[in-house]
């Protein structure tokens, strides 16, 4: 269920049963049962056309959207000004898709972003975390300890 503003179409939630939802600027991406990912609202920018296949975690950003595919790899799509939907390769646990950058947790713990760094935002510090969430200009992150 989603409520609030209801410009771009963004509370018109596709029926079916979802396991998880990430609200982004003008778009929100979830992921049904059968873990396909879906989005609705705007796509100016093709922020809500996810790609098939099977996905564990999505998250809408503000002109772009990033998933966890079920194999650990990333996808992304919509806007790629900066880069912030050019994931790395590799395998990953979870991802959050902000302004013009994006931030993933790898498999091994470490942190990975993508993007525009122009306030640092994209310069992980080392270590191993549990979750990340990028925002506008800045990321946070929850470390293991």
């Amino acid at each position: 269920m989603c409520w609030g503003d209801s410009g771009f179409g963004v509370l018109n939630v596709p029926v079916g049963s979802y396991s998880q939802v990430s609200a982004g600027q003008t778009h929100t991406c979830g992921i049904r049962t059968d873990t396909t990912a879906v989005c609705w609202g705007s796509n100016s920018e093709g922020q809500a056309s996810p790609p098939s296949g099977s996905f564990s975690q999505v998250s809408a950003g503000n002109f772009h959207s990033c998933g966890v595919k079920a194999d650990g790899t990333l996808a992304c799509w919509g806007r790629n000004a900066a880069g912030q939907a050019s994931p790395p390769g590799g395998a990953f646990r979870q991802v959050s898709a902000a302004t013009i950058h994006s931030c993933g947790v790898r498999t091994d713990g470490s942190v990975a972003c993508w993007g525009n760094n122009v306030y640092g935002q994209g310069s992980p510090p080392g270590g191993a975390f549990i979750e990340v969430s990028a925002g506008h200009t800045h990321t946070c992150g929850v470390r293991t300890d």
